[in-house]
């Protein structure tokens, strides 16, 4: 995995640069856990993973480039792995992946479309400062189980997942390892648990993940003010490029405000076994 910041300029990297970015930070997250439980990684193409019985639901494709003279064949013999184990994945169709109309191809093999991400990006360093929007604000880096429970119930209160147990368990196995590159945020409210982030070092940038805050201070300017905190961490470390996924259209048009700027899609398509 690529742990050390990119040196070049933000400004002399092409769209397609910044695309191939957003995305390498993506998979290498993507692979971050199948490394650490010592799962399946195979490639280069496709690059897939199967993490096992320590994370059954973790399974994927992160990229594959295939011709169209072997289209359909390439696709069967890349979902073998999946279904002789009966094991449901996901498959990401990104800016390295070819034909560009993969996706309606994965559709034609019993795929289902998940959901499409804009991948976005911004020079860190061009970021406005964090003014606090409400006054007692703290934010910290989690390095503890009992906070990262906290984090990880504000976590499936603000996404659409139901409390997991053995998740947590690996989310603590993971990221509170001093040489860790996913770490968890909390912004605390006169010490009460506001909002969540996530920063994931890879691909030679930082990637923002699970910003959610909560009902009851949100419209008032967190969620800006924790983005732009959760970055400085990473621009601390040396990285000067921020980017993100997101799904969300009010999301969209605050990270535009912040100076992001969309460079590519990425379309998640998933596969489950037939009981």
């Amino acid at each position: 995995m690529n742990h050390q910041p990119i040196s070049t300029a933000f400004a002399d990297l092409s769209s397609r640069d910044l695309a191939n970015l957003v995305e390498a930070n993506l998979i290498e997250r993507s692979l971050y856990f199948p490394r650490f439980f010592r799962g399946e990684i195979h490639g280069p193409n496709p690059v897939w993973f199967i993490t096992g019985p320590a994370m059954r639901v973790a399974n994927g494709i992160v990229t594959a480039t295939f011709a169209p003279p072997e289209l359909d064949s390439a696709i069967e013999a890349a979902l073998i792995p999946f279904k002789v184990r009966r094991l449901p994945m996901k498959w990401w169709v990104g800016p390295s992946s070819a034909p560009q109309d993969l996706g309606r191809y994965l559709q034609k093999h019993g795929l289902t479309h998940n959901r499409d991400m804009m991948g976005m990006a911004v020079p860190v360093p061009q970021l406005p400062e964090p003014v606090p929007p409400i006054p007692g604000l703290t934010f910290e880096v989690i390095e503890d189980r009992e906070t990262l429970v906290q984090w990880y119930r504000l976590f499936v209160a603000g996404f659409p997942v139901s409390f997991d147990p053995t998740y947590l368990e690996i989310l603590a196995a993971t990221s509170l390892r001093p040489d860790s590159p996913e770490r968890h945020y909390v912004a605390r409210h006169n010490g009460e648990i506001a909002g969540i982030s996530t920063l994931f070092l890879g691909g030679g940038v930082t990637g923002l993940y699970n910003l959610t805050t909560h009902p009851r201070v949100r419209g008032q300017g967190l969620g800006t003010w924790l983005t732009i905190k959760t970055y400085q961490e990473g621009l601390n470390l040396g990285y000067h490029i921020g980017t993100l996924q997101t799904t969300y259209p009010n999301a969209l048009r605050l990270y535009h405000q912040l100076g992001f700027e969309v460079y590519g899609k990425i379309g998640i398509y998933q596969y489950v076994p037939q009981k």
